[in-house]
């Protein structure tokens, strides 16, 4: 086990920084740092292989290490230290990459559903968030998207090599007492289990969305505008403004199936109909440059309806009702919760910090006791949304660390 005295606490820090805030500061900061540093800002501090680090890098960390935790960024120590992990960070991925470390796009979209959707509530809104960074969330996912495939595979790979290395008691309790003074108070905590289902697509509205799609398909062959049919048909708002238009992007950005289409394409050809988790495209090739290309896009989401929601919350009623009369919640999760990897543990999520749980959980979870069941509630996981309810275990309220109630943690 390493212990990090005070004085390098830094490192830690920085390994713990939220990959949300890795995501967004670019955005929020970097235009600024630009401006301040002037001409120096791309200046190379660092050169790992063929891979390099620039002063404007260096200072978006410092910014982002200090708005997490105050230090004085320009202490020489401080920016060494947080260079030393930015490097440390380039010869784990140069690793990664040698060790042929993939990362499932399912993942990658994941990550970057659950962080933005933390953003969002730290902002208030997505318009919020979206003001505050300059930029829509769809266009945040798809610049950062390869920064998460990154931060992802530094984390599997230090998983795979470090993933066993087992720490005795004596060290546990060597470290907490030698710091306990100084540890974080531990938040609090509620121990939950879930029964989770998804609303169903209705058969017959997805067929509707796919005839409106080959319906714009049609008009397009005879010689419509593509940007006036992305105005008028597209539900990605953000794109339909600027007539489908997505920008240039590097290869990985995109979804698979979207790329594929894509990339196959040559500048001013149209694709067929193109499905994928968001819904039905249609894609039009501007330009292609390299690894990079520019495209248009016109997207038909496939909805659910009332009726979609209104079933699954019906389910889950009738589940709870026989909650009430002392049917076993675990059994009944490992029965009809659609979330597989907490159905097979009875539906346990373990403890989860309070301040972790989205805002209709948390409201929920605060209107019952201990033993309780909540009404339905409406929560997202990954690319879609669905239903739960939650049965309380327990509750832990914040306090300072103690080695036997914490000795996991």
């Amino acid at each position: 086990m390493r212990f990090y005295p005070q004085g390098n606490m830094i490192k830690q820090r920085i390994a713990n920084i939220s990959l949300v805030l890795c995501l967004l500061l670019p955005a929020l900061v970097g235009a600024g740092l630009a401006q301040q540093q002037g001409t120096t800002v791309d200046k190379i501090v660092a050169k790992i292989g063929n891979e390099i680090i620039t002063k404007s890098e260096l200072d978006i960390q410092l910014a982002l290490l200090n708005r997490r935790n105050p230090v004085d960024v320009s202490d020489p120590a401080v920016r060494k230290e947080v260079l030393e992990a930015m490097v440390n960070d380039k010869l784990i991925l140069a690793q990664a990459e040698l060790d042929s470390i993939e990362v499932s796009e399912e993942r990658v979209e994941s990550q970057l559903d659950a962080q933005l959707r933390y953003m969002e509530q730290q902002y208030g809104s997505r318009q919020r968030l979206e003001k505050e960074a300059g930029m829509t969330v769809a266009q945040m996912k798809r610049e950062y998207r390869e920064d998460v495939r990154n931060r992802i595979k530094i984390q599997d790979l230090q998983q795979m090599k470090f993933g066993d290395i087992s720490v005795t008691r004596r060290e546990v309790t060597e470290f907490y007492l030698t710091y306990k003074d100084s540890l974080p108070q531990v938040p609090g905590q509620v121990e939950l289990r879930q029964i989770v289902v998804y609303p169903k697509v209705i058969e017959t509205f997805k067929e509707a969305t796919l005839e409106l799609a080959r319906k714009v398909l049609d008009s397009l062959k005879n010689g419509a505008s593509f940007e006036e049919m992305a105005e008028r048909h597209s539900d990605d708002a953000a794109s339909a403004r600027n007539g489908g238009n997505l920008g240039l992007a590097r290869r990985g950005l995109f979804v698979k199936e979207f790329e594929e289409a894509a990339f196959a394409l040559e500048p001013g050809e149209m694709s067929d109909i193109v499905e994928t988790t968001f819904g039905y495209h249609i894609i039009k090739l501007k330009s292609k440059k390299g690894e990079a290309v520019e495209a248009q896009h016109i997207l038909f989401k496939i909805e659910k309806t009332g009726e979609s929601d209104d079933a699954a919350i019906k389910e889950l009623q009738t589940l709870r009702e026989l909650i009430e009369q002392s049917v076993d919640f675990a059994e009944l999760a490992r029965e009809h919760s659609e979330d597989e990897e907490t159905a097979s543990r009875g539906g346990s999520l373990g403890l989860v910090e309070v301040e972790k749980l989205s805002k209709p959980v948390y409201e929920a979870i605060e209107q019952i006791d201990v033993g309780e069941v909540t009404q339905p509630v409406k929560i997202q996981i990954e690319k879609d949304y669905a239903y739960a309810i939650f049965k309380l275990e327990r509750r832990i309220p914040p306090h300072p660390p103690d080695l036997e109630t914490d000795y996991k943690r």
